[in-house]
């Protein structure tokens, strides 16, 4: 059993005294640090309810004599309930905290590895580099240093090229990789090749232009192409005017982007990248990259189900919001024998898990930590806290990021609360902290109202990048438009959007409370169908929150971010029952008759990706973004049906009344389909071939 260390930080908040197998302190980190002692040398865990003092406690631990022998977990009760203007009556939320607190820790997910040997190349023009470079060398001789030069035709160049340092002169730069394994490319248009240059100014004294300067670069529009600096170097042979072969390529592990524009245009470039174009009076950018020398490794933050995948389908694309919504471009689009997939390069993804929120199909899905858990932990914190007299609790969201995420924020908001400077998390709001926000989408979100809480607030705390906070709005709008037509308030779920705790504290104050949503709690779990998880929230939700929602339908917003739901609409008219679309259909919501010609449609198995419609040559189908009841998204509807067309020789049928009739409208009075020719359209293939040799005219 868990062993809880609770402390009132000197009686600055009001600890609960109904905690099972907890002792109280008033200054644990201080004169009861023997208490924290005599708990880490006995066999179970330890859960403190302190973070502050994290690196203090985990010192002792570390040199404790006889050593620790207890796993030591930390949970902030302090900035997270008791310094709040409603301090006083945060008992039933500090044991939500401590009860999710006591959880087993998630799955571990397998690790993606980085090497880097410190070799590092700057690019960029030449007075921004070469001073950059000359600072590296001096502060952080461990670095392998590399230099590719651009055009500079607008600066005065540098003094002199430094020796130690490997040149290069470069038109048109590329740069692709990540940590480790950067891959630099480019074009050598100069005739002084830097690379093979020994820098011996020979080519500086021939030159009768001056059109060298002193980081040996060539003024082409000054040069006479007398031809002396290149008789100067025939020895070493590094400058070249008629150079035929101009590829260059350069491998390093960590890159320093000076030019005005990036060479990775992702909103997160990936780990070992920096771009700068000040850069040269930044000795930040050269420590942080300094770092990056070593081994390391992270969690590889995703899983991806192919079979699920919406990607493609005939060589034509159907869903790609994984692809849009990625801010490193860590996902590419692959087709194979007309059918699209998604790659993903698990050295790029940085874990923000929008790729699995936006997927509709939960082909992606976030790992870090898994859904379940996710679930598990609100679960957990909403049941706690009402089972200790908080009659509706709330959920808030928030990045776990403690130096400028949400997590930070929420602990400076704590401190100003102290201070009297703000009101602090209210007592029925639970925070739940994420990795990154935009992992946690709809089939959580309304899981936790059907789990039984009052509302559920998503903080962005300002570190996001911007797509995500656009995807996390469209989806925001889809699940309150779900909300809207199940006959609750749209506020059931809200979104704030700012680095400033005290927007938030606002924020938190002005909406009113509400009851919870649901008089009986949920129990699912969101697992890995992730549709599933939807179906669940909502079914429960209908069935709890409204009496005589089961039998409605609703529109919902278009084009659906997330988890989509809808029906399609068809045109029986132009439909000629060719059945493309069911060939294109990946979730097999389109399935034909077999020898019947109709066309069948299950609501619940579609996923809104719009390949059908892309693929009718008839342009008869349209997306219908809509809500209904989960037993009538179960039905199998049949969508259009027509009459067979039976062969006119041997009366078998071969197609339909509505494809004849189609084929006949666009024939027309074509003079190529006249006489025989348009009665044998009406005949099946081996009647037409048997007709032609009988009559051959």
């Amino acid at each position: 059993m868990t062993r809880t260390l609770l402390c009132s930080c000197n009686r600055t908040q009001t600890m609960p005294t109904d905690v099972d197998n907890a002792t109280v302190h008033t200054a644990l980190c201080r004169r009861e640090m023997g208490d924290f002692l005599q708990a880490i040398r006995e066999p179970g865990d330890v859960l403190v309810a302190c973070t502050q003092e994290r690196a203090l406690f985990t010192s002792v631990a570390e040199l404790s004599d006889p050593p620790a022998v207890a796993p030591i977990r930390f949970v902030n009760l302090r900035e997270t309930a008791g310094w709040s203007s409603e301090g006083q009556h945060a008992q039933a939320k500090m044991h939500a905290l401590l009860a999710a607190a006591r959880l087993p820790e998630p799955e571990p997910v397998p690790a993606v590895e980085y090497q880097s040997e410190g070799r590092l190349v700057i690019v960029g023009p030449a007075h921004r580099s070469v001073p950059l470079a000359l600072r590296a060398q001096r502060l952080h001789p461990e670095l392998s240093l590399s230099v590719v030069l651009t055009p500079d035709r607008n600066h005065p160049a540098p003094d002199a090229l430094a020796p130690g340092i490997a040149w290069h002169s470069a038109e048109q730069p590329t740069v692709k990789g990540h940590l480790g394994r950067f891959a630099l490319s480019w074009a050598l248009t100069q005739p002084i090749d830097l690379s093979l240059c020994t820098q011996c100014q020979a080519c500086l004294v021939a030159c009768p232009s001056g059109a060298i300067s002193s980081v040996l670069q060539i003024d082409t529009e000054r040069c006479d192409r007398s031809g002396l600096c290149e008789q100067a170097c025939e020895v070493v042979g590094a400058i070249r005017f008629d150079r035929a072969d101009d590829a260059r390529t350069l491998s390093a592990d960590l890159v320093i982007d000076l030019l005005d524009t990036p060479l990775i245009r992702a909103t997160d470039g990936p780990p070992g990248y920096q771009f700068s174009a000040d850069a040269s009076s930044d000795a930040d950018v050269l420590a942080e990259l300094a770092a990056w020398v070593g081994e390391f490794d992270k969690p590889r933050y995703f899983t991806y189900n192919a079979s699920l995948c919406a990607h493609g389908r005939n060589g034509l694309t159907g869903c790609n919001a994984c692809i849009e919504v990625c801010s490193t471009q860590a996902i590419a689009s692959v087709f194979k024998d007309g059918k699209g997939q998604v790659q993903v390069n698990p050295n790029l993804c940085l874990g923000c898990g929008a790729c699995g929120t936006t997927c509709p199909t939960g082909a992606m899905r976030y790992a870090y930590p898994k859904a379940e858990h996710l679930s598990r932990t609100a679960r957990t914190l909403i049941n706690t806290a009402s089972a200790h007299g908080l009659a509706a609790p709330e959920l808030l969201i928030h990045s776990s990021d403690a130096q400028r995420g949400g997590t930070a924020l929420i602990e400076q908001l704590g401190r100003l609360a102290q201070r009297r400077q703000a009101k602090g998390l209210p007592a029925r709001v639970l925070p739940l902290p994420v990795h990154h926000v935009a992992a946690v989408g709809p089939e959580l979100w309304l899981s936790a109202l059907a789990y039984g809480a009052s509302r559920v607030t998503l903080w962005l705390s300002g570190e996001e990048a911007p797509n995500y906070r656009d995807a996390l709005r469209d989806q925001v709008a889809w699940a309150q438009a779900v909300l809207e037509a199940l006959g609750l308030n749209p506020d059931r779920l809200a979104l704030v959007c700012s680095p400033d705790p005290l927007a938030l504290d606002a924020a938190l104050q002005v909406r009113p409370a509400r009851s919870s949503v649901c008089t009986t709690r949920a129990t699912f779990a969101v697992g890995v169908d992730k549709r599933q998880a939807l179906e669940s929230a909502v079914g429960h939700l209908m069935a709890n929150a409204q009496a005589d929602a089961g039998s409605t339908a609703a529109a919902l917003p278009a084009p659906l971010p997330a988890g989509p739901w809808g029906s399609l609409n068809i045109n029986a008219d132009a439909c000629t029952l060719c059945l493309s679309c069911v060939g294109a259909c990946p979730s097999s919501a389109l399935r034909d008759g077999g020898d019947a010609p109709l066309l069948k449609f299950t609501e619940r198995d579609c996923v809104q990706c719009g390949l059908c419609v892309q693929t009718c040559p008839e342009d008869a189908l349209s997306l219908n973004p809509q809500l209904q009841a989960p037993d009538d998204r179960r039905q199998t509807q049949v969508l259009h049906q027509s009459k067979p067309f039976a062969c006119v020789r041997c009366r078998k049928p071969f197609a339909t009344e509505a494809m004849m009739k189609t084929l006949f409208t666009r024939i027309g009075h074509h003079s190529a389909f006249s006489g025989d020719a348009i009665r044998r359209l009406s005949m099946c293939s081996d009647c037409r071939v048997i007709d032609m040799m009988e009559s051959p005219t």
